[in-house]
């Protein structure tokens, strides 16, 4: 990842962590009608520890030389890319199936299933439209 980027997401973290203790600290989570106003700052201190560390560590670590170069090679992008298609396609079949059995068991509501849904369908025309682009300029 490029190093600005990594820079954006571990100041994003750190603004997300620290707005989720920001709510604590003033009571503002008790405040906000939502069904579980404790988890509005459990969450965004989970995101934003995690964004933190993810980011973080990459900015932490030096590569070598080496490193850099075996980063680099197209024999281990192929095989990066290869690994996350593989990826992509699990993740989509097992979302589809979690979706479907959250739905039949009661236990997803309306509005977090059109969002799941949504989402998995943004993922799926994002990857017709990226094969449909590389196939036409390859």
């Amino acid at each position: 990842m490029k190093k600005g980027l990594l820079i954006f997401m571990t100041i994003t973290g750190t603004i997300i962590l620290l707005g989720g203790l920001l709510t604590y600290g003033l009571g503002i989570h008790e405040i906000i009608p939502v069904p579980r106003p404790d988890l509005i700052v459990i969450g965004t201190s989970l995101i934003g520890i995690l964004l933190m560390i993810s980011g973080g560590c990459d900015l932490l670590l030096k590569k070598s030389r080496e490193m850099e170069i075996e980063e680099k090679d197209e024999r281990n992008i192929a095989l990066s890319n290869a690994a996350m298609a593989s990826g992509f396609q699990v993740m989509s079949i097992a979302i589809a199936i979690s979706i479907f059995a959250l739905i039949f068991t009661g236990y997803l509501t309306v509005v977090p299933c059109f969002t799941i849904i949504g989402a998995y369908f943004m993922g799926q025309i994002v990857f017709i439209l990226r094969l449909w682009y590389l196939n036409k300029t390859m």
